[in-house]
């Protein structure tokens, strides 16, 4: 089973060698600048999204 990073982690393990301090800032940034990060939810079977807005066309 695949194991599950935290936001930090994620963020960390992009720079040489799991720069966690660096993370830390890159995140209070981003909240400084009125980013939030949010867990992704759970994928689920989609449908496929129709766009009923946009006429259907037919090539002749």
């Amino acid at each position: 089973m695949a194991r599950k990073l935290s936001v930090r982690e994620v963020i960390a393990r992009s720079y040489p060698s799991w720069d966690y301090a660096m993370a830390d800032r890159l995140i209070a940034w981003l909240d400084h600048c009125g980013y939030e990060i949010v867990e992704k939810k759970p994928e689920r079977t989609a449908a496929p999204v129709t766009d009923d807005a946009q006429p259907h066309v037919i090539s002749a």
